[in-house]
């Protein structure tokens, strides 16, 4: 019996990381895809689209156009190779023979792919399995809530002062009410039996209160209190129909991408550690599968975090990305001509060996630790 539960175990395990594995290089296809259709619209010629790394296992040939969809044994990448591109070709469809304003589209697509699945994807996760919302927990009775308003327990907050309230981050439920916290009041939208209400909130005295819900008093036995709204606030998966799902998806979808910009500037100014936040690709997978084993909704929240997180990544000017060749085109553009191909493919060289190298320096911490 052990060694069965010991198998069936091993077995589970595997097809999580198998799982988180295709969902990772679902992620890389779409990129790849985003700058395949740009091509394709733009007239570029394309050599090559490959899903992963290594030798060809899986090779197909266009005898029109000569493009070839080959399959490689690595799954942690892929690319769409097109004519010319880190060389000098005259060739009127080579890729530096295009105008620069097309290969910025071009190199701009694999990013504005990754953005659109994450905002299909988030639509179809909160439909079906719910954004996560701060609620109404309990109100004061005291409080101008629980006097003057119909606010509700358990009132699910869409956002405060018309602007979207997202939470991603456990500081997210603390600062949800942030915009209206040096003010006296101001308003909520909240969703209740499925219908959107707006609700005025006011701050009112309150009691404060001990361990045992006793009111506290001073000593000359007044009972202490303090300028709040009242109501104390939890967390719930709340449904939303399909049309108010794909609204608030584009919303919480740059939502993440703040936050993950805002990582990036916490880890340069060193406020965030390296070593105890970043991680390569054995990292995500182990995430995503992590995440698999809790359901399908978990996971889908945090595809949607790492296709967001690739978008961003890719758009920043690091060599070997599409931001840094986004920005040798703009440099070209203003100069009226290119720097030296073969300096800026060496310059992509060394920057894509060291990315690997991070990478692989990052799993390997994350491991040890």
């Amino acid at each position: 019996m052990l060694i069965s539960a010991t198998f069936a175990s091993v077995m589970s395990t595997i097809g999580y990381v198998l799982l988180a594995l295709l969902c990772l290089m679902g992620m890389v296809v779409v990129h790849e895809f985003g700058h395949y259709i740009a091509g394709k619209l733009l007239g570029f010629k394309i050599n090559e689209f490959a899903i992963g790394f290594g030798p060809r296992i899986i090779k197909i040939r266009n005898k029109k156009n000569g493009e070839i969809f080959s399959i490689r044994p690595f799954p942690l990448g892929g690319f769409c190779q097109f004519e010319g591109e880190d060389e000098e070709d005259d060739k009127e469809n080579s890729f530096n023979a295009q105008p620069p304003w097309k290969r910025l589209i071009v190199l701009f697509s694999g990013a504005f792919f990754n953005f659109l699945s994450a905002i299909m994807i988030i639509t179809l996760v909160f439909t079906f399995y719910g954004q996560i919302l701060p609620c109404v927990g309990s109100i004061a009775e005291e409080s101008y809530l629980a006097r003057e308003t119909d606010l509700k327990e358990g009132d699910v907050i869409l956002s405060v002062n018309n602007r979207q309230v997202n939470i991603l981050m456990a500081d997210d439920l603390s600062t949800a009410l942030s915009r209206i916290g040096d003010e006296e009041g101001g308003y909520l939208t909240v969703l209740r039996d499925g219908k959107k209400t707006k609700i005025y909130v006011e701050k009112s005295d309150i009691y404060q209160r001990d361990e045992n819900n006793q009111i506290v008093v001073d000593e000359n036995g007044q009972p202490v209190t303090y300028r709040a709204f009242g109501f104390s606030l939890g967390l719930v998966y709340c449904k939303l129909d399909f049309f108010t799902a794909f609204g608030r998806a584009f919303g919480y979808t740059f939502f993440m991408v703040w936050k993950i910009l805002w990582s990036i500037g916490q880890l340069i100014t060193g406020a965030i550690k390296f070593t105890e936040s970043a991680g390569g690709p054995i990292t995500i997978i182990s995430t995503m599968s992590t995440a698999a084993r809790t359901g399908a909704g978990t996971l889908a929240y945090i595809v949607c975090l790492i296709s967001a997180n690739l978008a961003v990544m890719n758009l920043l000017p690091l060599p070997a990305l599409d931001g840094a060749r986004m920005l040798f085109t703009v440099i070209e553009w203003i100069r009226k001509k290119p720097l030296n191909r073969k300096v800026e493919g060496v310059i992509h060289f060394v920057g894509m060996i060291l990315l690997f190298g991070i990478a692989i320096f990052a799993d390997i911490f994350q491991l040890f630790k």
